[in-house]
C-alpha cells in the first residue's frame, strides 16, 4: 500500500503517475475569487484560466491499495483494454465480502483505520469541490479503481498482510480477461 504520494510524484507519462493525488479541493475560477493581500487590503487576482487545486501533505501520506473494480457501466468490455499495461496477471477475488472480512481482520489486529469505497472520477474542467482519496479526475475513468485506504497513513510504503488468498481467488492471462468474463442481467 503506497502513500498518495507515491503516485503523484511517479515519473509523468506512466500508468501510475497522477500529479493530482493528495488535492484536498478543485475549485472552478467561475466560482471562486482569489485575493491577495496588498497594503492591507484583499485584492482579486483576475484572469485564473484554469481549477485551483490545493494540496494536503495529510492525504498524502494516506496508503492506498488500488483495485480493478467490474462496473455494469463497463458491460462491454467488462475490464478496459488500457489497463492491460499494469502487468499481465488478473486475480479476480470470487468471494468478496470473504475478502474483505479478512482486510478488516488484519487491520484491526495492527490497530489501523481503513475505509474502502469506489473512485468517484470527476471532470476536471467542471467539478468544483472536494477531492481527498476517494475522488480522482476522469482522465484515469478506465482504471474503474476501488480504494482500500489507511487514515491517517504512513507516508511510506505499508504491507498489510493477510495470509494465503488462493481460497478466494482466480487468476489468469489479462488479456483473455473480458473473453472470461460475463455478465448477465437476470431481469432479461
Amino acid at each position: 500500500m503506497n502513500p498518495l504520494s507515491y503516485f503523484a510524484s511517479y515519473e509523468a507519462g506512466s500508468l501510475r503517475s497522477d500529479e493530482h493525488e493528495g488535492i484536498r479541493a478543485s475549485l472552478q475560477p467561475q466560482k471562486a475569487r482569489l485575493s491577495m493581500e496588498i497594503d492591507d487590503a484583499f485584492h482579486e487576482i483576475p484572469g485564473i484560466c484554469g481549477p485551483i487545486t490545493f494540496g494536503s501533505d495529510a492525504l498524502r501520506q494516506v496508503n492506498v491499495y488500488c483495485m480493478y473494480a467490474l462496473r455494469a457501466s463497463h458491460a462491454s468490455d467488462l475490464v478496459d483494454p488500457r489497463n492491460s499495461a499494469f502487468g499481465d496477471t488478473f486475480a479476480v477475488f470470487t468471494d468478496g465480502d470473504e475478502f474483505f472480512r479478512r482486510v478488516r481482520h488484519a487491520a484491526s489486529a495492527q490497530g489501523l483505520q481503513l475505509t474502502w469505497r469506489l473512485v468517484q472520477y470527476v471532470e476536471r474542467d467542471t467539478y468544483h469541490g472536494k477531492v481527498g482519496v476517494f475522488r480522482k479526475f476522469s482522465a484515469f475513468s478506465y482504471q474503474s479503481e476501488l480504494r482500500i485506504a489507511i487514515f491517517p497513513g504512513t507516508g511510506k510504503p505499508f504491507s498489510l498482510r493477510l495470509g494465503d488468498l488462493a481460497d478466494i481467488t482466480l487468476t489468469g492471462d489479462l488479456a483473455s480477461v473480458n473473453r472470461r468474463l460475463r455478465l448477465s442481467d437476470s431481469n432479461a
